[in-house]
């Protein structure tokens, strides 16, 4: 919006189990309640997108999520034929249901379809596959926290101070295979004095509070559930070690949150997860463990909260990494991207126009 632009957060459907936060004063619009149900439920969602178009007639429309970046692309052809697609890619293809990813293959191929974001070079990789007019439209741009999100961090480091020798863990993110939240719950029998809390709700809570019971953890795990994203940052910032062992991730921004909060970075050693804890020089500002390897992660953390200068030098990385991470740059990234999108000049002033963000759900 202070670049000229009339903004707008539209969304197929809520994501089941939260509540987005509006982004600088702009609430979400759904098309739909909730998550369609059944044949008429998908039509309803294809009818209520279709109204939108017709009514809307963006001029741009940067669409996230699979879902999203297929269907948008053949309807805004036809019903909002001027309108210019961003689509953007936050994982990787492989994670997508096998029909998305072949619909995906021919829809980035489309006229209208002016750039295809990823947020990381891990992520880009997984579309060397598709057709040259598709790779031709990719662009990286890495993830980044808003400023009041940011200014919330830091106060939050600023108020937690020198940190003292604590041994609390913390994780973030939906209870569910992909965050591989059970490794972090196996690696616990092998921590000394440690307390691991997971931060979030999602369909694995009752298999991995049974986990901990099974292995005599349950007393050293805490599951909070959901928090508000103030909560959530809350709870983190009183940690003293963030562990991220995704089996696969775009660029999350748990990462950047935690490595804002000067948090030292335990991660899985998988592309997207490497790149998102290596600084622009090559510096890797975070420790990597391989899947799988519980036992290498348990030592890891050990090896942390048992030594104050490597969870001094940690930190000291994480933030640093973290200074990396600027929303300015991603803002004239995109802002950039929709200038080319809609012809106009990339040094001339931006004129009072319509941007569309549409996304099938939200994480």
């Amino acid at each position: 919006m202070e670049a000229g632009h009339r903004a707008g957060l539209v969304g197929l459907y809520p994501f089941e189990g939260s509540e987005e936060q509006p982004a600088r004063g702009l609430a979400w619009r759904y098309l739909l309640p909730s998550r369609p149900r059944g044949f008429f439920g998908k039509m309803a969602l294809i009818r209520h997108l279709m109204r939108w178009l017709l009514r809307e007639k963006p001029d741009v429309i940067v669409s996230a999520m699979p879902a999203a970046n297929v269907l948008i692309v053949p309807f805004a052809r036809i019903f909002s034929p001027r309108t210019a697609l961003i689509l953007s890619h936050h994982s990787p293809v492989s994670f997508y249901r096998p029909l998305l990813n072949r619909l995906d293959r021919f829809t980035g191929c489309a006229a209208n379809v002016k750039a295809i974001v990823s947020v990381s070079a891990a992520v880009e990789e997984t579309l060397a596959d598709r057709p040259g007019a598709y790779r031709a439209k990719c662009v990286v741009i890495h993830n980044a926290v808003p400023p009041h999100v940011e200014n919330m961090l830091e106060d939050l480091r600023q108020r937690a101070g020198p940190r003292r020798a604590g041994r609390a863990v913390v994780a973030c993110g939906r209870l569910e295979a992909v965050k591989n939240h059970g490794m972090l719950i196996r690696a616990l029998p092998h921590m000394r004095d440690v307390h691991v809390s997971i931060v979030g709700d999602g369909p694995d809570r009752r298999m991995l509070g049974d986990l901990a019971l099974s292995l005599g953890v349950a007393d050293a795990l805490s599951l909070p559930g959901h928090r508000e994203r103030d909560e959530a940052l809350t709870l983190m910032s009183t940690a003293d070690l963030f562990v991220q062992v995704s089996l696969l991730e775009g660029h999350s921004l748990a990462l950047i949150e935690a490595a804002k909060l000067g948090l030292p970075l335990i991660v899985s050693n998988v592309p997207g997860q490497v790149e998102a804890i290596t600084a622009r020089d090559g510096t890797l500002c975070g420790l990597p463990v391989d899947l799988g390897d519980h036992e290498g992660l348990a030592r890891a953390v050990n090896r942390v909260l048992d030594d104050p200068a490597e969870r001094q030098r940690l930190s000291g990385l994480a933030l640093r990494l973290a200074s990396e991470c600027v929303f300015d740059t991603l803002i004239l990234r995109y802002i950039g991207l929709v200038r080319a999108s809609t012809g106009q000049p990339s040094t001339s002033p931006v004129p009072h126009r319509q941007a569309d963000h549409l996304s099938h759900d939200h994480h």
